[in-house]
């Protein structure tokens, strides 16, 4: 296997491999600083070049997460007493949900 590497750190390489006539180029951190143990990831990198990668599909529960608003938004409503600050926050959340429903 012929490869050239570039030391960028402690353990850390940029590697360049060129394979059917195309230079792939990327960068690795080996768990011992050997050339055995450059030459596995170096190898693993080589197999999975043609793989498909994979892609993770968000589910409405990931989706809704990310949009709903703070909890502390609601908390504070509720503290201060304050039913406008609490309905804003209910809305807020039925339209996630209706931006997400369940499947």
């Amino acid at each position: 296997m012929n490869y050239t590497k570039e030391k960028l750190g402690d353990k850390h390489y940029k590697v360049n491999v060129i394979i059917n006539e195309i230079e792939h180029t990327f960068q690795c951190i080996v768990a011992n600083d050997t050339k055995a143990d450059l030459d596995e990831i170096v190898q693993w990198n080589i197999d999975n070049l043609n793989t498909t990668p994979v892609i993770y599909e968000l589910t409405y529960a990931d989706k809704r997460r990310a949009e709903y608003p703070p909890i502390e938004n609601y908390i504070d409503g509720v503290v201060k007493g304050d039913q406008a600050q609490i309905d804003a926050y209910i809305v807020d959340c039925q339209a996630v949900k209706a931006k997400y429903p369940k499947p």
